[in-house]
């Protein structure tokens, strides 16, 4: 089973599933292999479901969950509120709104 971030909501792919894509938003992809699960985050991207129970992950950035320091995930999102709240221009104001998402995705995948 992969349960993927959709940019409709948490996906769970089983065998079986009828065919599809999916757009991926940042958040935590979801490996069940028997009883192993491996965990990923995945900024964003597309998933494919074959007719054949096969899924494709498209992702621009996948990392493994345990790669990630929470420390420094903790330290840009203070980064990116700080250029939000000075930021004088649409694009710095979009360009810190978009370091916040991405952090807080990241925040959200390593505390569940």
């Amino acid at each position: 089973m992969v349960i993927i971030p959709a940019t409709s909501g948490q996906m769970g792919v089983l065998p079986g599933h009828m065919a599809s894509i999916a757009e991926l938003k940042p958040g935590l992809l979801s490996v069940h292999e028997g009883n192993s699960v491996s965990k990923y985050f995945v900024s964003s991207g597309f998933a494919f479901i074959h007719a054949n129970s096969v899924t494709d992950i498209i992702a621009v950035e996948a990392v493994p969950i345990d790669r990630i320091d929470p420390s420094l995930v903790q330290q840009g999102l203070a980064e990116f509120n700080q250029k939000l709240n000075t930021a004088s221009t649409d694009l710095e104001k979009a360009e810190a709104q978009i370091g916040i998402t991405l952090h807080t995705a990241l925040n959200l995948a390593l505390t569940g």
